[in-house]
């Protein structure tokens, strides 16, 4: 039986369930945080360097104002770094806690589809991920974003959301501010007003479209007032109402003759101009995306299904973030170096819960629309841009409640699935196995 998450009731001993696995989880993510340390570079080192640049009043590398990411991320980090000073220490300890709250919304989430004790194990399986502890360690978006994201899921999923302007209102604020730690996540905007106006036969009040416009325009308001000072911002001082500018660039990563599907060796090396603006740079390289992929519509396809394989990759930039490089090493290299045990543990569990979750996405029933609205259209972005294996971090809460779905109905699915469901879910298997299976065959050959 299914609980009413935005109104429900726990017993004593489910109370106390809960609280040893949130409490649980944040304390082995703090003796992770004592214990490992992990290199400072790549992304991390640019978040770093912003997060100081907004300590001096600036969003700038080198003095020279930017937009090289949305400014979420490193205004959090500016926070941190204000109140404790330098290090990764506080930054991980405050990450852990944030994703306290991800944790009990994510259980939240999870009565929507399963009855407490299953929600339990949904929260469990998902606080236990290897990646969820891992990144949370890593000075990376990955942790603020997923809070911010679980937000929005959250509020989207009450059975009350179209019944309150203010709670419509701040899932739009909440949207905003994932956007600006994520700006992939922006397409993502378009579910919001498609529920709206999907369901609105069930809204209250005799004109349901009517109704549909207004919660939309409401949900897009809250979203607006996050971004439009960032967006003015970018636009008085780099030259482009864009949140980011690394659009185009990571276009044509995914889009030109040497594309492999992801950030590869040498890319930069490889570009064929380059811009001192921002602005005019991120414009020329999605004009050279766009026409690579309308001359050569085959390879383009061709590489939107290669893009898919690294997104669905094993965790290996989970277990790269720990791990030191030397110089010329590449990143294969340094995955293969790894003990064979400590991959094994990080991936069998992520395995699992992809596997099973194709299943049990596809059998979800209720309640699914944000579900498989949210896979569907981060998928498509990465098909679309390009792809890193810690792209599949934003899609594992879903994973898991098709796992948990599964394994709720592990009894009865197969029997009461579609013959259509069916195929899919061995295709998709099928595909992620193949890639596993080819990641590790040309990682050891």
């Amino acid at each position: 039986m299914k609980v009413n998450s935005s109104s429900f009731n726990l017993s004593k001993d489910e109370k106390q369930l809960l609280f040893f696995i949130l409490t649980g989880t944040f304390v082995l993510k703090i003796l992770f945080a004592l214990l490992i340390q992990s290199p400072i570079r790549s992304d991390s080192a640019d978040y770093l360097r912003l997060a100081s640049s907004i300590l001096s009043g600036e969003y700038s590398f080198s003095g020279k104002p930017t937009a090289y990411v949305g400014c979420g991320y490193p205004l959090f980090l500016s926070v941190v770094l204000f109140i404790f000073g330098d290090g990764q220490f506080f930054i991980r300890v405050i990450q852990s806690a944030i994703e306290i709250g991800t944790g009990y919304l994510f259980f939240r989430i999870s009565l929507n589809f399963f009855n407490v004790k299953y929600s339990l194990i949904s929260l469990l399986i998902f606080s236990l991920l290897p990646s969820n502890i891992i990144f949370s360690q890593a000075v990376l978006s990955e942790s603020l974003f997923g809070f911010f994201s679980m937000c929005v899921l959250y509020f989207a999923m009450r059975e009350d959301f179209t019944e309150k302007r203010a709670l419509v209102f701040l899932t739009g604020l909440m949207f905003g501010y994932a956007v600006l730690i994520r700006t992939a996540y922006l397409p993502c905007i378009i579910l919001i007003p498609a529920y709206f106006y999907y369901f609105r036969n069930e809204l209250s009040g005799d004109s349901k479209f009517s109704k549909a416009i207004k919660l939309s325009v409401i949900f897009i308001a809250g979203v607006i007032l996050v971004l439009a000072p960032w967006s003015i911002r970018n636009k008085m001082q780099i030259g482009t109402f864009s949140l980011g500018t690394t659009s185009g660039v990571n276009f044509w990563a995914g889009s030109n003759p040497d594309a492999t599907g992801t950030y590869y060796q040498n890319m930069t090396e490889s570009f064929p101009i380059d811009f001192h603006n921002e602005a005019d740079r991120d414009k020329e390289y999605f004009k050279l995306g766009l026409d690579y992929a309308v001359n050569n519509p085959g390879k383009y396809f061709i590489l939107g299904i290669k893009k898919l394989g690294y997104l669905f990759s094993s965790e290996r930039m989970a277990v790269l973030y720990f791990t030191d490089a030397a110089p010329g090493e590449s990143s294969t290299e340094v995955y293969r170096a790894v003990n064979p045990f400590i991959l094994m543990l990080v991936n069998i569990p992520y395995f699992f819960v992809m596997l099973t979750g194709v299943w049990g996405l596809l059998f979800l029933k209720d309640k699914k629309f944000f579900i498989i609205g949210f896979t569907l259209v981060w998928v498509i972005t990465v098909f679309v841009f390009v792809a890193l294996a810690r792209y599949h971090y934003v899609l594992i809460p879903f994973f898991t409640i098709g796992c948990v779905n599964y394994l709720f109905n592990k009894d009865i699915l197969f029997k009461e699935m579609s013959l259509v469901k069916k195929i899919s879910g061995a295709l998709i298997s099928l595909f992620f196995i193949s890639v596993w299976i080819a990641e590790f065959y040309l990682m050891y050959k």
